[in-house]
């Protein structure tokens, strides 16, 4: 296999790759792809992704860094995620490591590590020997981060972070006889920066905003996938006691096709279950469907708007947290189940 990784980046790509990998076989030609990108963790995905304005968990340093004020105590946080995508041009199914982190927090400020998949896809490729239809292509993206807190005020918070990614592009071609498939791997990296803040107006209402920067991939096959620059605000609410939570969120878009994202999502706390437990729900809307590319040609595919419902549940004991949800659309089913262990 030919590998065109750079010698300062390779220690870096490998361990990014490892933690997320998944790496399915894929031929993209000269295409430009943009898959589809959201928050990380079982809980934000409950909520509908409407997280920028809640970011109470090891994921905000991802999601909004400014959030990991909230942590009290040190956590380390595990996602794993099954992503199953059925379409045309797209057919993957997918499982990997979505999200693993460490938090310490301090009064006045809070560090995060993490690394996470941000996304795998396979794309069908028909196989000349037999007809038949076979994954012979796929991408996979993953980053490595450092995220930090710092408390201004009683209110207001702020954070910041950088972040490392890796892109993976396999592309399968075939033996002179047109029978045995092999792969090309490719590796390539870029660097991006993540920026947030959140602020508690009182105690039941919240304002929070985050940007992430992106990242774009040029492969050696000419193939280019990219990462795109997200812009979020969103509010929340608290019921007093903490039994009820409610989330809006928009975000913004700045990748191949420019698009806004709106997200909506509710919590109902359990307080006298032991353990606690809370029931979860959301939903959101893409008006570009999920992954974008663009052909040789310059024509965009998959543009579709696609609406997405999302439902969840987690239990809540004094060190350790099991949450699971699901987000539900007529192109995708994503599964995730997230742990948190408080040291």
């Amino acid at each position: 296999m030919r590998w065109s990784m750079k010698t300062p980046r390779q220690c870096l790509q490998a361990a990014i790759v490892f933690l997320a990998l998944s790496v399915c076989p894929f031929a993209t030609g000269q295409s430009t792809i943009e898959p589809p990108i959201i928050n990380p963790g079982a809980r934000s995905l409950g909520l509908g992704g409407a997280f920028v304005a809640v970011a109470d968990d090891a994921t905000a340093a991802w999601a909004n860094p400014s959030g990991l004020m909230q942590l009290a105590r040190s956590e380390i946080s595990l996602e794993g995620r099954s992503w199953s995508e059925d379409r045309e041009g797209v057919a993957s199914n997918e499982s990997s490591l979505g999200f693993l982190s460490f938090v310490l927090p301090r009064q006045k400020w809070s560090i995060a590590i993490y690394v996470q998949t941000l996304s795998s896809l396979e794309f069908p490729t028909e196989w000349q020997a037999n007809n038949q239809i076979d994954p012979l292509s796929g991408l996979v993206v993953g980053n490595f981060g450092v995220s930090a807190a710092l408390r201004l005020s009683e209110a207001v918070s702020i954070g910041f972070g950088l972040t490392a990614f890796a892109g993976v592009l396999s592309e399968g071609t075939f033996d002179p006889d047109g029978t045995y498939p092999f792969l090309d791997d490719m590796a390539e990296s870029d660097v991006g920066a993540t920026a947030g803040v959140l602020w508690g107006l009182n105690d039941a209402w919240a304002l929070g905003a985050s940007f992430r920067s992106g990242a774009d991939f040029t492969f050696a096959s000419g193939g280019r996938a990219t990462i795109p620059d997200i812009l979020a605000a969103g509010a929340s609410w608290r019921s007093a006691g903490g039994h009820a939570v409610l989330a809006a969120e928009v975000e913004q878009l700045y990748g191949i096709e420019n698009r806004t994202r709106l997200h909506l999502g509710g919590e109902w706390v359990f307080l006298k279950a032991k353990p606690l437990i809370g029931l979860r729900g959301g939903a959101w809307y893409d008006p570009q469907g999920g992954a974008v590319s663009i052909t040789p040609e310059g024509d965009l595919t998959n543009a579709e708007a696609v609406f997405h419902t999302a439902a969840g549940i987690g239990f809540a004991w004094k060190k350790f947290q099991l949450d699971l949800a699901g987000d539900f659309s007529e192109r995708t089913t994503i599964v995730s189940l997230s742990m948190i262990f408080t040291l």
